[in-house]
């Protein structure tokens, strides 16, 4: 396993020459993160500095294109940390971010006020803010798109608070369509290009034609599993209250999400008052009919019901010595079927989060299938 070493704008400027230890932590619907730990040497020093981009080669298969590009998961390096024990021994800790992160450098202006599926306000809110739409000033240099196909998705009305966080609410979307996202470097071109795609259905029951995937301690392809369910921030029907009107009154409409009714119901409320009923459209300012500003507010309501689901957690440890190959059988994003006979338990599952783990000459690879539990902050964001 090599890293190789560029700056911001794709130049390259060598590779690590030692290293102790690697964190590769890569995300679906989130932006990854890396740490790693390497002794102090004059190559070192120079290339593990905050702000340079940081690749991984490793035989694994990476994103290729029609014309033959290939594609590569890159890091950008923001927190260095140099220390010296009471032996004497120096060692350098580096963190950062995969490079979906400067996502969040970018406040969505002007409002986007559209109609389309998941896929394709991504797509907008991307080029308007940071691609080929947005000022000289506000675009990601070296930034193209790569080639993508059409994903299947209905189309919702949606509207963002104004100047919401571009990550955010790529984030948010992606979540709601079941969309991965990234942005890669081509090593060769010096070009960097946002990722969207949607993993392949591999489980036992697909109906794709695609070899399954089955995780299970029966086939000798996992070392640990850990399971975890919660029913404890379940909703299933959701009051979401818009901006008020002229005359002061605030619309409410509803989304039930399961047709529950007695104690199966939960209802939960969203507070949608950021997403406004008028909006610019350069010098003309437009109302938004109360018909579509109810189909927004049922955007807003559907996607905050997916935060509300039954939390299914299974990570495994993957045995790297077994019949399926990370990369080469299966990906982030992919759905699989994880299987554990004595529990009882067989669930169908996307893989969500991996993260791979180099440390003296050896790897190993832990995933995540499903989703993880609500952390603190999405806790608090949700009764805000």
């Amino acid at each position: 396993m090599e890293l190789r070493v560029f700056d911001k704008t794709a130049q390259p400027l060598g590779a690590i020459d030692e290293l102790a230890s690697l964190l590769w932590h890569t995300k679906y619907f989130d932006v990854g993160t890396f740490s790693l730990l390497a002794p102090i040497t004059d190559n070192n020093s120079r290339l593990l500095v905050e702000g340079n981009l940081i690749t991984k080669h490793d035989g694994k298969k990476e994103v290729k294109t029609a014309d033959g590009g290939v594609w590569r998961r890159a890091a950008q390096i923001t927190y260095v940390h140099i220390t010296k024990d009471e032996n004497g021994l120096e060692q350098l800790e580096a963190q950062g971010y995969m490079l979906s992160w400067w996502l969040n450098k970018r406040c969505i202006y002007p409002q986007i006020v559209a109609t389309g599926t998941n896929q394709y306000l991504i797509n907008l809110m991307v080029k308007n803010n940071c691609g080929s739409a947005a000022g000289t000033k506000r675009r990601f240099p070296l930034l193209t798109f790569l080639a993508q196909e059409t994903i299947d998705g209905v189309a919702v009305e949606y509207a963002n608070e104004a100047y919401a966080q571009l990550g955010q609410e790529v984030k948010a979307r992606a979540q709601a369509g079941k969309l991965g996202y990234d942005i890669l470097l081509n090593e060769r071109e010096r070009l960097f290009g946002f990722y969207l795609y949607k993993g392949n259905d591999l489980t036992a029951t697909n109906t794709e034609g695609n070899t399954p995937c089955i995780f299970s301690r029966d086939f000798d392809n996992v070392n640990e599993q850990e399971y975890t369910a919660s029913i404890e921030n379940c909703g299933n029907f959701i009051y979401v209250q818009g901006a008020a009107d002229d005359d002061g009154s605030q619309p409410v409409t509803t989304v039930d999400g399961e047709g529950a009714t007695g104690l199966d119901l939960v209802e939960v409320f969203c507070d949608a008052t950021d997403i406004a009923r008028k909006y610019q459209q350069g010098e003309t300012e437009v109302t938004i009919p109360l018909n579509t500003y109810i189909a927004m507010l049922k955007t807003r309501g559907s996607a905050e019901l997916e935060n509300y689901g039954k939390n299914i957690n299974f990570v495994s440890t993957i045995n790297t010595n077994s019949n399926l190959k990370f990369k080469a059988d299966f990906d982030l994003g992919d759905r699989i079927t994880c299987k554990e006979t004595k529990w009882g338990i067989q669930i169908d599952a996307r893989i969500t989060e991996v993260t791979e783990t180099y440390q003296k000459g050896e790897e190993t690879i832990e995933a995540t299938f499903g989703d993880s539990l609500p952390t603190l902050v999405d806790q608090i964001r949700k009764v805000r």
